[in-house]
């Protein structure tokens, strides 16, 4: 597995790359059941947590099947997002899934200096 982390600070993007060995259709699961994201990376949908809920949530925006993901990211269950993280997906010849993490801040906010899933590499192969 290799991993790439880019902190971009033109952009006010962290980028993570790395391979995994699920195929993108495990992966898209894992990115889009809500049971499956909430053990991945750990937040609630933002649908599913009450009014007065603190910590971080997320809602999908943008979902294209098994090639990209996108969710409105925030660090508290109320309010505008903070930013939005990207999951770009692309199936490798030999199998697996080469994956993209972007998570870039909203107009005039930073990342929090961690992609939105700060797990290892080794555990997001876990999850897919």
């Amino acid at each position: 597995m290799t991993d790439i982390l880019v902190a971009d600070e033109k952009c006010d993007a962290i980028v993570v790359e790395c391979e995994l060995e699920a195929e993108p259709e495990k992966v898209w699961r894992a990115l889009t059941v809500p049971e499956l994201v909430s053990a991945w990376l750990d937040v609630p949908a933002a649908d599913d947590v009450a009014a007065d809920t603190t910590g971080p949530v997320y809602r999908i925006v943008e979902a294209l099947p098994f090639s990209r993901v996108r969710y409105a990211w925030n660090d508290d269950s109320a309010g505008e997002p903070d930013g939005f993280v990207t999951f770009d997906l692309a199936a490798q010849p030999g199998g697996g899934t080469w994956l993209r993490l972007t998570h870039s801040a909203e107009i005039g906010r930073r990342p929090a200096g961690a992609a939105a899933n700060s797990n290892s590499p080794p555990v997001m192969a876990r999850a897919a």
